[in-house]
């Protein structure tokens, strides 16, 4: 598979990261707002938040291709540790620092303990269980880092340790959410052991399975393009649309349209050639850094700005911030490089005799 092939992945994180920005900054805060945003762009870009969806699908995808390559489960975990801590470091220490400075944020001051969970990875739930002290993520976006180090941790146990190199535990694990669900919404059962299954069952996040698993088949069809992944894929793709538990028209085109977005550069070499342009690309080459960084910062400074200057047209007040977060992300994926070199100084080559880094 030629990285020709999978670069369009890039230009898929693109779109998806500029549907969520769009977003937060026209849809998601609304009530917070001081000021009254158009209804056109509200409805416009309400269901940008299906990017975070399309983001599980790419990251199932690369997170397969990933842990083929991968010696040991040491290898797995380091690489992506790596892949993952110099920016959520750096974005981290930006929203912590400049977060006084915006007291219009949405998601209000933070405390020193808030930053925990993005130096752990730790979900602030368990975090919470296991210190019993409120703790908070930097930013709500934060949560979706968290459900794919635990999508990480499982899949790094099931492929080395229950030798599952197809990782049939995934469907396993989905379809017990599934069933539990079913019983717990559709058919209303209150029995104790199922509510409390369903709970733990939630703390891992398996709800999101669908759209990782998604990811995981698209990427066995391109290897191995047979009419049994091929119905696989789909089948998975109709599974995750219903995992949304929206039926109305409207979200269902939505989250249909997000699945097919994310199917359809599979078959056609013209929408991986739409999704490679230039400029898609560099969205998807900064998408990780402004995920983190852009939703406070936009809205607490739209509001902010509102407050100077109350008489603009609505749809203004979050465009200069936009542009701000692109060009700050665009710095932190230039300094990343540095970060992930001091923090690979930390790991040794080996750990219990096993490799941590593949031989070039």
């Amino acid at each position: 598979m030629t990285s020709d092939r999978i670069k369009y992945m890039d230009g898929l994180r693109g779109i998806a990261i500029l549907g969520v920005i769009f977003f937060h900054a026209y849809s998601r805060w609304t009530k917070e707002e001081t000021f009254e945003q158009y209804v056109y762009f509200i409805g416009l870009f309400k269901y940008g938040w299906l990017g975070v969806q399309l983001f599980f699908a790419v990251s199932g995808y690369v997170i397969y291709m990933s842990i083929l390559h991968a010696n040991n489960a040491f290898m797995f975990g380091v690489s992506r540790y790596l892949r993952l801590a110099p920016t959520m470091l750096i974005a981290s220490a930006l929203i912590y620092l400049t977060a006084p400075f915006i007291p219009e944020r949405p998601w209000g001051a933070l405390n020193m303990a808030d930053l925990l969970p993005s130096l752990t990875f730790i979900d602030p739930i368990l975090l919470e269980l296991i210190s019993g002290t409120q703790i908070k993520s930097l930013d709500t976006v934060f949560w979706s880092l968290y459900v794919e180090v635990k999508f990480y941790m499982i899949v790094a146990i099931l492929f080395f340790i229950f030798k599952d190199k197809k990782l049939y535990g995934l469907y396993i694990l989905y379809a017990i959410w599934w069933g539990l669900e079913i019983l717990n919404t559709i058919f209303n059962v209150s029995n104790p052991v199922i509510v409390n299954a369903l709970y733990i069952i939630t703390l891992a996040d398996i709800e999101y399975y669908g759209w990782f698993l998604l990811g995981i088949l698209a990427y066995q069809y391109q290897a191995a393009q047979n009419k049994r992944n091929l119905i696989a894929l789909f089948a998975m793709a109709f599974i995750a649309i219903l995992s949304l538990w929206d039926f109305n028209l409207i979200p269902m085109v939505a989250t249909t349209s997000s699945a097919s977005l994310f199917l359809i550069p599979l078959f056609s070499d013209y929408v991986r050639k739409i999704l490679s342009v230039k400029l898609i690309l560099f969205f998807g080459y900064i998408s990780y850094p402004l995920y983190l960084i852009h939703q406070n910062i936009v809205t607490g400074l739209a509001i902010k700005l509102h407050g100077y200057y109350p008489d603009l047209p609505a749809y203004l007040y979050p465009l200069p911030f936009i542009a701000l977060v692109i060009i700050g992300a665009y710095g932190i994926v230039r300094i990343e490089p540095y970060g992930k070199r001091a923090l690979k100084k930390l790991f040794p080559n080996e750990l219990f005799g096993y490799k941590l880094y593949r031989q070039v």
